[in-house]
């Protein structure tokens, strides 16, 4: 039982991302995306980098999250290492400032310093000097990575996790197909996958359309990178545009041109970041070739953003990101909309529910506004002509910007008051007590509890946490079904003990995600709940070894305090003592 429970939630995406591959091995997948110059794909260099930075003393492991599985086997894995080897990375660890190790942004760092290298063996850096600031303390990381890399187990390992990596480029290839589908067929347009160089003296900041630069203009690919990660913290993206990507030294680029997106283990389908990668690679040239547009009309776009009670401090400062956020979130909010459209035909809904949509999108789009995003509520207007005319955004764009009115922009928050009142009347609303409706179902479900009529209950429970997703009772009396019902496999006294011991701890897993779901969930009346599935949460961990796990669970119980309801005199007691279950 010492391994028991180890490998906790993001484990069972890893468990999930080997079930779906089929076939082991490093590179890209070829998909449709490819034809828009979307690549996805594991890549050897990304791997060892954060390999070498794990061994030098990095711990890459979220506060809260569970133990990264992968990054705990290879670092045993890893233990072969010659010392002096060993010894080298972290002494180059020891000697970076304080403030550069504990900076939140480094594995971001790292990243784009294995990619702007050469491939492995060599690993060179381009001049120092041209890579970004952030990675230039980290340069002399290159040359002992490169020796790490030939000298220690690290890439007679990769078959070990060559399957896990596969799957996990399987499922970013279908989320990327996915997205890239719904945002093309959305803005009506294509790619732009060629770039052409203006003069060096071109600054979009200075530029006017009287001052446009004139020059010989050479073609340059356009391209952008999805990237797996198993060894970084859980739910870390990174995205960046400002480097070259080293392995390629033949192709004529520049900075920009290529956008590299790095996704380690997620908690949750990553469709968000990678959307919004995709978004910024095919908005990037739109923008561009409006950008005189944009330039003669900076001083109205400045001004307003300068007045703008929250501004962003990159926001007030660039008028291109300006436009490029505002028009990122439009898109995001419109795309929203055609979700609640869609799930309203499907589900024979009246255009209430789409209504609400609106109104919601319409308050999130203020708050972006008041941070300094002060386009985005135009561009929400004008965005729903495009969809209705289908015309291609590169299309649309000049008429966007051309239609922009500071006074009528100045006026959206007193304009939108009344109806953030509302908004936030209705949210509020919705994360107060749960519905007579639901309410009668969850004691249903507790009569059909009582009668040991699990299988309905069940049912019952996860229809209302489907139709409810913020009912923390709901996940609560789920929860409680799931830790205390045992499955068939595990009453089947002529099943393999292996089979049994499997199901076990992957009922175990689910029941402590519905905990802890429960109790993020719980509104204030509700601390009872919050209190009591820490506890559950906590007694299922000692059950499975892992102490201070448990102890972590049983302090977040304690610190609720002793309400009513709740679990406070176990927490204590589970805190003094690990609690051992009774003996049938």
């Amino acid at each position: 039982m010492h391994r028991f429970f180890r490998k906790s939630r993001g484990v069972l995406l890893w468990v999930l991302f080997t079930a779906l591959a089929l076939e082991a091995g490093w590179g890209q997948t070829p998909s449709q995306a490819s034809k828009a110059n979307v690549f996805v794909g594991a890549d050897e260099r990304v791997f060892v980098t954060l390999a070498a930075l794990n061994l030098a003393g990095f711990d890459a492991e979220t506060p809260g999250a569970p133990q990264n599985e992968v990054r705990a086997q290879l670092m045993r894995d890893l233990e072969a290492t010659p010392p002096e080897v060993t010894d080298k990375l972290r002494a180059f660890w020891r000697q970076l400032p304080e403030a550069e190790r504990t900076r939140p942004t480094l594995v971001g760092s790292a990243m784009a310093l294995a990619l702007a290298a050469r491939p492995l063996p060599d690993f060179a850096l381009p001049a120092t000097e041209t890579l970004p600031p952030d990675v230039r303390p980290l340069a002399g990381l290159a040359p002992l990575i490169a020796e790490f890399a030939a000298r220690s187990p690290v890439k007679s390992v990769f078959p070990k996790y060559a399957a896990n990596y596969a799957a996990f480029v399987e499922l970013l290839q279908q989320v990327a197909d996915e997205e890239l589908f719904r945002l093309l067929t959305f803005l009506h347009t294509q790619p732009i996958i060629t770039a052409r160089d203006a003069p060096p003296i071109a600054d979009l900041d200075t530029l006017t359309s009287a001052s446009l630069p004139a020059g010989e203009l050479r073609e340059r690919a356009r391209r952008i990178f999805i990237l797996p990660d198993l060894l970084g913290p859980m739910g870390r993206v990174v995205t960046r545009n400002d480097f070259l990507n080293g392995s390629d030294r033949r192709t004529y680029r520049r900075p920009g041109d290529e956008f590299f997106l790095i996704v380690s283990a997620p908690r949750d389908a990553p469709n968000r970041a990678v959307r919004r990668a995709l978004m910024r690679f095919i908005l990037e040239p739109v923008i561009a070739r409006s950008g005189k547009l944009i330039a003669d009309r900076r001083a109205a776009i400045m001004k307003l953003a300068g007045n703008a009670p929250q501004a962003d401090p990159a926001l007030k400062s660039n008028v291109f990101e300006i436009v490029r956020e505002s028009l990122g979130r439009a898109i995001e909010a419109r795309l929203s909309i055609q979700e609640a459209r869609v799930a309203a035909r499907a589900e024979g809904a009246d255009a209430a529910d789409v209504q609400i949509a609106d109104e919601e999108a319409r308050v999130e789009l203020l708050g972006v506004f008041e941070r300094g995003g002060v386009l985005a509520l135009h561009f929400f207007e004008q965005l729903a002509a495009l969809d209705e005319t289908g015309v291609d955004i590169l299309e649309w764009m000049p008429r966007m910007v051309a239609g922009f009115d500071p006074d009528r922009e100045r006026r959206r928050p007193a304009e939108l008051a009344e109806l953030r009142a509302r908004v936030e009347r209705r949210r509020t609303l919705a994360r107060s007590a749960p519905t007579a409706k639901s309410l009668s179902r969850l004691e249903q479900a507790d009569e059909l509890l009582r009668a040991k009529k699990y299988a309905e209950a069940r049912q019952m429970l996860e229809s209302l946490l489907q139709e409810e997703p913020a009912n923390a009772r709901a996940a609560f009396g789920l929860a409680e079904l799931t830790a205390k019902q045992p499955s068939a496999i595990e009453t089947n006294a002529e099943a393999d003990e292996g089979d049994r011991l499997a199901a076990l701890q992957e009922r175990l897993e689910q029941a402590v995600e519905l905990y802890e779901r429960a109790a993020k969930l719980a509104r204030e009346d509700e601390r009872w709940l919050a209190s009591r599935a820490h506890v559950a949460v906590g007694k299922i961990y000692d059950f499975a070894g892992r102490r201070q796990d448990a102890l972590v669970s049983y302090e977040r119980a304690i610190a609720i305090g002793d309400v009513r309801g709740g679990a406070y005199a176990e927490a204590v007691a589970g805190k003094a003592q690990p609690f051992r279950p009774a003996k049938p």
